[in-house]
């Protein structure tokens, strides 16, 4: 039957190339610096979860051997990847108006049309990734519940790096000492990791928090009477006593039409009350072999006509998981209760 496949746009080289294109143009995000991109090439694979230990080199005699540092100590665990997909479907009016159309600049709107709706599908499954890295490292698990598929993983983020204060004496009074939580916290990571955290992770609502803790306010060296203070002011501070800059998660939570309901469904991929003390090498975002994608690893982009009911489909799959190897390299800190 005549349906998108015989066109060339819809050839398995074509979208193959955009799938390369779209992973290419994309712009970086937050989560890619903690958990940037890897390939496995099984879809059952083991990962190593290594905790650091801190050493300083001996001093030793000349002529005399270095001692042998012990070995980082190593527990090794089993992931499974998730598959994902999404697809869109042209009916049988859209391919009869594809056939039918007047012009030869009309048949190549349509088919733009359809090429960017195939680019679209792309970009949501790179959001789907995008999401599960940010709630791995925002809450320590990755979670799936929908359509009998149920995924759910707690990466093991030792318990002296969660914090949760309480509501009696927390950053929403004015005057509580916020300086002296981050410094703990902070002295707490370095003692884990043998470093400070690279950046300090929060919500807007909470960075505003801060802005006009009057014990901040104070350390700018602004009056009495000031109410807040600038963001660079709070960086300046903060860097005064060593600790890493704050940065902003705007987009903490995204909302996306749910494909089984219909309805627009938010997932919060961070708690708004939470700050996140992170470091480069939390891990990585395996991806992994599918049939669909002749047995490798990536996103697979197809189109393929159908007879029964007429219509043709394109269709997007991958493979993946997000894999936490260095679970200390994160510090939850629940600083409010919402």
């Amino acid at each position: 039957m005549a349906g998108i496949t015989h066109l060339e746009a819809f050839t398995e080289p074509q979208l193959r190339g955009l799938v390369d294109v779209t992973v290419e143009e994309r712009v970086p995000t937050l989560a890619d610096r903690f958990m940037p991109d890897d390939r496995v090439f099984s879809t059952t694979f083991a990962y190593d979860v290594i905790k650091k230990s801190k050493h300083i080199a001996a001093m030793i005699g000349y002529g005399a051997e270095p001692p042998v540092v012990d070995r980082d100590a190593v527990a090794s665990k089993m992931g499974e990847l998730a598959k994902m997909g999404l697809k869109y479907i042209a009916t049988e009016e859209e391919l009869l108006a594809l056939n039918q159309a007047r012009s030869d600049s009309e048949k190549s709107a349509m088919i733009d049309k359809l090429t960017i709706q195939a680019e679209d599908l792309v970009k949501a499954l790179q959001l789907r990734v995008d999401v599960s890295k940010m709630e791995a490292i925002a809450k320590g698990t990755f979670t799936y519940n929908k359509n009998g598929v149920k995924i759910t993983v707690d990466y093991g983020i030792p318990a002296e790096h969660k914090v949760a204060l309480s509501s009696s004496d927390d950053w929403k009074s004015a005057d509580h000492d916020v300086i002296g939580d981050l410094l703990d916290w902070a002295a707490t990571y370095e003692a884990t990791n043998g470093k400070q955290p690279d950046v300090i992770l929060m919500s807007r609502e909470t960075q505003a928090l801060l802005l006009k803790n009057s014990v901040i306010v104070a350390e700018a060296g602004r009056s009495i009477n000031s109410g807040r203070v600038s963001t660079a002011e709070l960086n300046s501070v903060l860097g005064g006593y060593g600790l890493p800059p704050v940065e902003v998660v705007s987009n903490r939570k995204v909302t996306v039409k749910d494909i089984y309901t219909g309805n627009d469904e938010v997932i919060e991929f961070m708690p708004v009350n939470r700050v996140v003390f992170a470091s480069a090498g939390v891990g990585n975002f395996v991806y992994g072999p599918t049939v669909e994608n002749n047995y490798q690893p990536g996103i697979d982009l197809r189109a393929y006509d159908k007879f029964e009911p007429i219509e043709s489909v394109i269709r997007v799959a991958a493979a993946g998981f997000p894999v936490v190897e260095a679970p200390a390299l994160l510090f939850h800190a629940d600083v409010y209760t919402p």
